[in-house]
């Protein structure tokens, strides 16, 4: 025999043999052998000897325990064979569980089972076998007892194979003995260590055992509840029941109970009641578990007391996932978990309805991937998984895939669950992103007309240098011209029609930077959202907030969108701007239609609306205005930030309500917060687009015996002025110095007809020495001569401070109308234009 360690593997040639078959039980056979638990264990004694016994009897070299395993047959005893096991493709014994006796080879070489098998034609050579099956109680063979001799045998007697079997069987007692043995050690070694008590007793309910855990839940040591009613552990209310019970079992046997678990109570030793699972045997002294007259009982009693509390626990905790469950399904929040392997176990409606699903069924056990295309999903995985599994979290936005195949802009949160499954909490971001863009559309379009404005302003300033020059040389082309000489009169004509080009060319450059208006029909609520969302992200401070207050009609205004947006804009800009960092403020926008009461405030820009007309508040509880900035907010370069201001954003703000026909009126109070009401006409104001005085303005009323006081800084400008006027027949005061005309007004007020003065002056700009002059004069008429009659035009009309406005150059007759229509508008000043 050729051993390999100590099993036998032959190498078997063309098989001329036939291998053993497989009973039609082995499933069944192969349990019962395995419940010995008996192969590979060490050898032992009692089964030797019977080895030994059986080669001497029988006169064999060899005796064998064999038992049939799977794909081998493994020796329990042996005698006169070193290996321990050899494949069962070539064992007798495999041959000889199919035999109810004993199975006899005289000569393996005869018989064609076995010639060719290589336990016959090598070591060891059998030529005679005899073997006797094992058989449990169960009546399944599991292996069999065996003797073997390399020599032939001509006969094996019927008294030899009962002996053989009687010797099998001897093998099998000690087999289910050594079983039962084991079984008892097992089951005493489980009920000492065993959490759970286990407690039997007598068909008098007295206690017979009673393991460590029984002693540990009721606080009875063995010695103290060993022979004690089982009265010891029932509380007293209800021992009479159990007895009852009891008694019903020793008169009729076996109880529904047996072989069920119930709930009951149970009592200490300390006199706690506590609850008790309790499992139910019965036994009888044949050895049967349930039939016939029990003699005792046994019970597995498990203390519930901590799982009575979890299931109390359980059931709040329930109550509250069932609460939580509600809020993730009323969440307009998609939210969605996956398993380890990215499987969908759960997802609320939002989620399934978002991606166009009637429900979440028709998703669940799928992969996430499903959502997505194919590129969007390789990404997710590239991008978003290393950082998830890495960090534990993931946040960005995707492109999902819907039902219909339609695209999903959503941003997603991605948590790592415990079990290595992904919490996703998505939302639909395809309005958000529509509005972001219509916001970014809104942001350039006001970028543009900004710069269209600063544009506007660099072009004034250049604009207004020059037409100082022309007036200049216009008024003394005007003023040659009365002179009694044709040629000097034919000059002058020349300069003057130069003079006119000059001043068309400035007028041209004047409209660098501005914009045409394009009114439109629009909801002044959506402007005013939108205004709101722009600002809103900006606001640093959490204690700070925006409210917004509308009707819930809509507001409809055919007006240039762009204006108003920058209008709004600029002035709740400047309300975020005002708040006060660390401390709570807000900043407020509402709405009012219908019939306007005069602003509470001081109306510091134009008039208001004469038509139907919209106001609306921008309010704030920041830092205020002083009293005395109030009035030069509106003028252009003039901030209050610093150098994080460029003192355009009112004074564009100005000119936009004016020739819109808007008013605006302020309240503020310094440390506590503004107010400003815009009042902005429904439709677009009617008029002359240039903002030329009215027909009325125009009336020329008589200046002779008109006391003027003249302001300019530019020398030859102030000359002919003087000039023009005193052709008119006005008596006229000169000043270089706008210093040296407040003197004059104040050293005598009443000395004075009219004031004619330039904006843009050193020291002191006309609408200063403006208000300078209404406090020593309200009724004095003024007129604005500006080398940039448009943009300050509409900027002194806001303010209120000049009775007439008139561009540089200007004729004899142009003056002379300006100052006529600035009498007259004087001595018809009302109130609703403040003064």
């Amino acid at each position: 025999m050729t051993q390999h360690s100590d099993r036998t593997d032959t190498a078997m040639p063309e098989p001329a043999f036939t291998p053993p078959p497989i009973p039609a039980d082995e499933p069944e056979r192969l349990a019962a052998l395995h419940r010995l638990t008996v192969l590979d264990t060490p050898s032992e004694d009692e089964l030797d000897v019977i080895a030994r016994l059986a080669a001497d009897r029988f006169g064999t070299a060899t005796a064998l325990v064999s038992l049939v395993d799977a794909d081998r047959q493994w020796f329990k005893a042996r005698h006169g064979l070193a290996a321990r096991e050899t494949c069962r493709s070539i064992s007798f014994c495999g041959h000889t569980i199919h035999q109810d006796g004993v199975m006899v080879v005289p000569d393996a070489t005869a018989d064609t089972r076995f010639a060719g098998n290589p336990l016959v034609t090598d070591d060891p050579h059998i030529r005679f076998y005899a073997g006797a099956p094992l058989v449990l109680a169960s009546g399944h063979r599991i292996g069999t007892l065996c003797v073997i001799d390399p020599a032939p045998r001509a006969a094996f007697t019927a008294h030899e194979a009962e002996v053989l079997q009687l010797m099998a069987r001897q093998v099998v007692a000690l087999l289910e003995g050594r079983q039962a043995r084991q079984e008892r050690r097992i089951a005493h070694l489980i009920a000492q260590t065993t959490t759970d008590a286990f407690v039997c007793a007598d068909s008098h309910s007295r206690i017979i055992l009673w393991n460590r855990a029984a002693e540990a839940m009721f606080g009875w040591s063995a010695a103290e509840a060993l022979g004690q009613s089982l009265d010891l552990i029932i509380p007293p209310v209800h021992r009479q029941g159990h007895h009852a019970g009891v008694a019903r079992l020793r008169a009729k046997g076996p109880s529904k109970l047996v072989g069920q678990t119930v709930e009951v109570p149970a009592l200490a030793k300390d006199g706690r009641e506590f609850p008790i699972e309790l499992s139910l045997a019965m036994w009888s002294e044949d050895g049967s578990a349930t039939g016939g007259t029990p003699d005792g009982f046994a019970a597995i009693i498990r203390d519930i007391s901590a799982r009575k509390q979890s299931e109390a626990e359980r059931v709040a905790t329930e109550a509250r996932l069932a609460r939580q469950v509600a809020a993730i399904e009323a969440s307009d929040d998609g939210i969605a978990l996956t398993d380890a392997e990215g499987r969908f176990i759960f997802m609320n409606h939002a989620h399934a309805a978002m991606f166009g699903y009637p429900n979440a069924a028709a998703l669940m056990g799928q992969a996430w991937s499903v959502l997505y295309g194919p590129d969007e999903a390789r990404r997710i995985n590239d991008e978003a998984m290393p950082e998830l599994f890495a960090a534990g979290q993931w946040r960005g936005e995707t492109n999902g895939l819907k039902a219909d195949g339609s695209p999903l802009e959503q941003e997603i949160a991605l948590s790592l669950a415990p079990d290595g499954g992904i919490v996703c909490v998505t939302r639909d971001v395809g309005d958000r992103r529509g509005m972001e863009r219509e916001k970014a559309r809104l942001r350039d379009q006001l970028m543009l007309a900004q710069r269209q404005e600063v544009v506007g302003q660099l072009a004034s300033g250049i604009a207004h240098d020059f037409n100082n020059l022309i007036a200049a040389i216009s008024g003394t082309a005007e003023l040659l011209r009365h002179i009694e000489d044709d040629r000097v009169r034919h000059h002058a004509l020349r300069i003057q029609t130069a003079t006119t080009t000059a001043a068309r060319l400035v007028e041209k450059l004047l409209t660098l930077g501005r914009r045409v208006p394009h009114p439109k029909l629009v909801d002044l609520r959506g402007m005013l959202r939108n205004v709101r969302d722009l600002v809103e992200p900006s606001l640093t401070d959490p204690l700070h907030r925006i409210e917004l207050a509308m009707p819930s009609a809509p507001i409809m205004l055919l007006t240039d969108e762009t204006e108003l947006n920058q209008v709004l804009l600029n002035l709740v800009l400047n309300a975020r701007d005002s708040l006060r960092l660390g401390e709570t403020g807000w900043i407020k926008l509402e709405v009012k239609t219908g019939p306007l009461e005069p602003p509470p405030g001081r109306l510091a820009i134009g008039c208001l609306p004469t038509g139907p007309a919209v106001m609306i508040r921008v309010s704030d509880t920041g830092c205020g205005i002083n009293p005395e900035e109030v009035s030069q907010i509106f003028e252009p370069f003039f901030t209050r930030k610093g150098e994080a201001g460029t003192g355009l954003g009112l004074a564009v703000v100005a000119g936009i309500i004016a020739s819109n026909g808007g008013a605006l009126a302020i309240e503020s109070w310094p440390g506590a917060g503004t107010i400003f009401e815009l009042y902005w006409p429904l439709q677009p104001q009617t008029g002359d687009a240039d903002g030329s005085q009215p027909d009325r303005d125009l009336e020329v009323a008589g200046l002779a015996g008109k006391t003027v006081l003249v302001v300019d800084d530019s020398p030859a400008v102030v000359d002919t002025l003087v000039a023009m006027l005193e052709d008119a027949g006005a008596e006229v005061g000169p000043c270089l110095d706008v210093r040296d005309a407040v003197t004059a007004i104040k050293d005598d007020p009443g000395a004075w007809d009219l004031v004619i003065t330039d904006y843009d002056m050193p020291g002191m700009n006309g609408a200063e020495l403006a208000r300078a002059v209404r406090r020593f004069r309200p009724d004095l008429p003024i007129l604005l001569l500006t080398a940039l009659p448009r943009i300050h035009k509409l900027h002194q009309k806001q303010v209120g401070l000049f009775d007439a406005v008139l561009g540089k150059p200007a004729s004899t007759a142009q003056l002379a109308a300006a100052a006529g229509a600035a009498l007259l508008a004087a001595r018809e000043r009302t109130n609703q234009c403040v003064s």
